[in-house]
Protein backbone atom coordinates (compact mmCIF):
# COMPACT_ATOMS: atom_id res chain seq x y z
CA UNK A 1 0.00 0.00 0.00
CA UNK A 2 3.15 2.89 0.83
CA UNK A 3 4.02 1.45 -3.04
CA UNK A 4 0.86 2.84 -4.48
CA UNK A 5 1.23 6.11 -2.32
CA UNK A 6 4.57 6.75 -3.27
CA UNK A 7 3.57 5.80 -7.65
CA UNK A 8 0.77 7.84 -7.84
CA UNK A 9 2.62 11.11 -7.35
CA UNK A 10 5.51 9.97 -9.57
CA UNK A 11 2.82 9.58 -11.94
CA UNK A 12 1.04 12.77 -11.68
CA UNK A 13 5.18 14.60 -11.27
CA UNK A 14 5.80 12.83 -14.61
CA UNK A 15 3.23 13.87 -16.69
CA UNK A 16 3.01 17.23 -15.13
CA UNK A 17 6.64 17.52 -16.51
CA UNK A 18 6.07 16.80 -19.82
CA UNK A 19 2.80 18.77 -20.62
CA UNK A 20 4.77 21.79 -18.72
CA UNK A 21 7.60 21.16 -21.60
CA UNK A 22 4.90 22.18 -24.59
CA UNK A 23 4.25 25.21 -22.37
CA UNK A 24 7.79 26.96 -23.00
CA UNK A 25 8.21 28.85 -25.85
CA UNK A 26 11.68 30.12 -26.94
CA UNK A 27 11.27 33.97 -28.32
CA UNK A 28 14.73 34.02 -28.99
CA UNK A 29 15.86 35.51 -32.48
CA UNK A 30 16.72 32.23 -33.65
CA UNK A 31 13.32 31.02 -33.38
CA UNK A 32 11.99 34.19 -34.77
CA UNK A 33 10.51 33.96 -38.25
CA UNK A 34 12.35 35.82 -40.85
CA UNK A 35 10.42 37.30 -43.95
CA UNK A 36 11.40 35.13 -47.55
CA UNK A 37 13.04 37.38 -49.33
CA UNK A 38 10.70 38.34 -52.26
CA UNK A 39 12.37 38.28 -55.66
CA UNK A 40 13.11 40.88 -57.32
CA UNK A 41 10.44 41.81 -60.52
CA UNK A 42 8.99 44.06 -62.40
CA UNK A 43 6.15 44.78 -64.66
CA UNK A 44 5.47 44.62 -68.78
CA UNK A 45 1.94 45.49 -69.50
CA UNK A 46 0.81 45.36 -73.39
CA UNK A 47 -1.90 46.70 -74.41
CA UNK A 48 -3.28 46.18 -78.13
CA UNK A 49 -5.98 47.41 -80.80
CA UNK A 50 -7.31 45.62 -83.55
CA UNK A 51 -7.19 48.24 -86.88
CA UNK A 52 -6.66 50.94 -84.09
CA UNK A 53 -9.98 50.26 -82.23
CA UNK A 54 -10.48 48.44 -78.77
CA UNK A 55 -14.09 47.62 -79.86
CA UNK A 56 -15.01 43.42 -78.92
CA UNK A 57 -16.90 43.13 -82.02
CA UNK A 58 -13.71 43.85 -83.90
CA UNK A 59 -11.67 40.77 -82.13
CA UNK A 60 -14.73 38.51 -83.44
CA UNK A 61 -14.74 40.53 -86.77
CA UNK A 62 -10.92 39.94 -87.94
CA UNK A 63 -10.62 36.87 -85.67
CA UNK A 64 -13.59 34.82 -87.36
CA UNK A 65 -15.06 33.71 -84.58
CA UNK A 66 -12.65 34.87 -81.63
CA UNK A 67 -9.39 35.05 -81.30
CA UNK A 68 -6.31 35.08 -78.76
CA UNK A 69 -3.67 37.98 -77.83
CA UNK A 70 0.03 35.53 -77.97
CA UNK A 71 2.87 37.13 -76.14
CA UNK A 72 6.20 35.02 -75.81
CA UNK A 73 8.63 36.67 -74.36
CA UNK A 74 12.33 36.07 -75.00
CA UNK A 75 16.02 36.60 -72.54
CA UNK A 76 18.74 36.57 -75.21
CA UNK A 77 17.45 33.48 -77.48
CA UNK A 78 15.65 31.24 -74.98
CA UNK A 79 11.97 31.50 -74.49
CA UNK A 80 10.82 32.83 -70.44
CA UNK A 81 7.24 33.10 -71.04
CA UNK A 82 4.14 32.48 -72.98
CA UNK A 83 1.28 34.30 -72.08
CA UNK A 84 -2.52 34.39 -73.74
CA UNK A 85 -5.45 36.63 -73.20
CA UNK A 86 -8.25 36.72 -74.92
CA UNK A 87 -8.07 39.95 -77.67
CA UNK A 88 -11.03 41.41 -75.90
CA UNK A 89 -9.23 42.21 -72.77
CA UNK A 90 -6.86 44.63 -74.70
CA UNK A 91 -4.26 44.12 -71.88
CA UNK A 92 -1.97 41.93 -70.24
CA UNK A 93 0.75 41.86 -67.41
CA UNK A 94 3.25 39.90 -66.79
CA UNK A 95 5.42 40.46 -64.09
CA UNK A 96 9.34 39.25 -65.30
CA UNK A 97 12.97 39.14 -63.20
CA UNK A 98 14.81 42.41 -64.25
CA UNK A 99 16.62 42.20 -67.76
CA UNK A 100 16.49 43.02 -70.72
CA UNK A 101 14.28 41.27 -72.83
CA UNK A 102 12.54 40.84 -76.46
CA UNK A 103 9.03 39.83 -77.68
CA UNK A 104 7.11 38.52 -79.88
CA UNK A 105 3.04 39.63 -80.28
CA UNK A 106 0.76 37.34 -82.38
CA UNK A 107 -3.12 37.08 -82.70
CA UNK A 108 -3.98 33.40 -82.71
CA UNK A 109 -7.35 31.35 -83.14
CA UNK A 110 -9.06 30.61 -80.13
CA UNK A 111 -8.59 26.97 -79.23
CA UNK A 112 -6.15 26.23 -81.92
CA UNK A 113 -3.31 28.88 -81.71
CA UNK A 114 -2.83 29.09 -85.48
CA UNK A 115 -2.16 32.77 -86.35
CA UNK A 116 -4.74 34.59 -87.44
CA UNK A 117 -1.97 37.78 -88.10
CA UNK A 118 1.76 38.35 -88.89
CA UNK A 119 3.81 38.23 -85.71
CA UNK A 120 5.03 41.60 -84.47
CA UNK A 121 8.79 41.95 -82.86
CA UNK A 122 8.52 44.21 -79.88
CA UNK A 123 12.28 44.69 -79.17
CA UNK A 124 14.78 46.48 -76.29
CA UNK A 125 12.35 45.34 -73.50
CA UNK A 126 13.98 46.68 -70.19
CA UNK A 127 12.40 45.48 -67.16
CA UNK A 128 13.81 47.52 -64.30
CA UNK A 129 12.67 45.87 -60.36
CA UNK A 130 9.17 47.77 -58.89
CA UNK A 131 8.73 49.54 -62.23
CA UNK A 132 6.33 48.65 -64.89
CA UNK A 133 7.03 49.07 -68.43
CA UNK A 134 4.16 49.90 -70.85
CA UNK A 135 3.56 49.28 -74.62
CA UNK A 136 0.92 49.54 -77.20
CA UNK A 137 0.77 47.60 -80.34
CA UNK A 138 -1.73 47.61 -83.12
CA UNK A 139 -2.62 44.67 -85.36
CA UNK A 140 -4.07 46.94 -88.50
CA UNK A 141 -6.28 45.04 -90.96
CA UNK A 142 -3.48 44.82 -93.19
CA UNK A 143 -1.87 42.25 -90.33
CA UNK A 144 -4.25 39.50 -90.69
CA UNK A 145 -3.57 36.48 -92.75
CA UNK A 146 -7.40 35.81 -94.26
Amino acid sequence: MNQEKSVFPLCGLALSSLLAMGCFVDVGPSAQRRPRPQPAVGSLTVEWTVANRTDTRVCSLYGRGGADFELVVYRGSREVAREYARCEDFSMTLDLPPDDYTAIATLVERGSERPVTTTLKLDAIDIVNGAELNLDVDFPSSSFLR
